[in-house]
């Protein structure tokens, strides 16, 4: 798995070219590959919840579908981080599979079996471009705008996923 060269089509191609490919005067990039949002967008995805299907219909001016491509040796340098990203997506996803055991046995026993977990884990991956394209670049026009939009995103996760965690308690299960 994550062994062969991929390609992200439609809207989801287009955003994911647009957070990887340099913007304005300045030549500032979000991120430096196609590679780099594959890896981060699936976890982005579901700490958003938001899975996306594949867009077929999103062309560019010539008629052509939008596509980004990603290279086998890229995907087999990052084989190790796709592959902890998936298993832990199977693991903690509840809706896709409610039985633990099934879970731990999806991540672990029979990873890469069911062709259905890898397009759950793309399902989250086109969310999650969704989520980083609307939550940096939709809207901006200049790179002041990229850098406002990507300090309010994180603390927007700070605020999400942090908030909440009970310091105290977390230091006892630490001692």
């Amino acid at each position: 798995m994550f062994d062969k060269e991929i390609r992200i089509t439609g809207k989801h191609g287009q955003y994911m070219n647009m957070l990887s490919n340099n913007f304005g005067e300045t030549g500032a990039k979000l991120f430096n590959r196609n590679i780099d949002v594959y890896v981060q967008a699936p976890l982005v995805g579901f700490l958003f919840q938001r899975k996306a299907d594949k867009d077929m219909t999103t062309k560019d001016n010539s008629g052509k579908l939008f596509d980004a491509h990603i290279l086998k040796d890229q995907m087999i340098t990052s084989q190790d981080n796709l592959t902890f990203n998936m298993q832990l997506i199977l693991l903690l996803d509840k809706d896709y599979e409610s039985d633990e055991e099934k879970r731990i046995d999806k991540a672990f026993r029979n990873f890469g079996k069911d062709e259905n977990d890898l397009e759950l884990f793309n399902s989250y991956a086109r969310g999650g471009i969704e989520v980083l394209y609307e939550r940096l670049i939709q809207g901006a026009s200049k790179p002041d705008n990229f850098i406002e939009n990507l300090t309010i995103f994180t603390d927007d996760i700070t605020h999400l996923f942090n908030d909440n965690i009970d310091k105290e308690q977390l230091i006892s299960l630490l001692q």
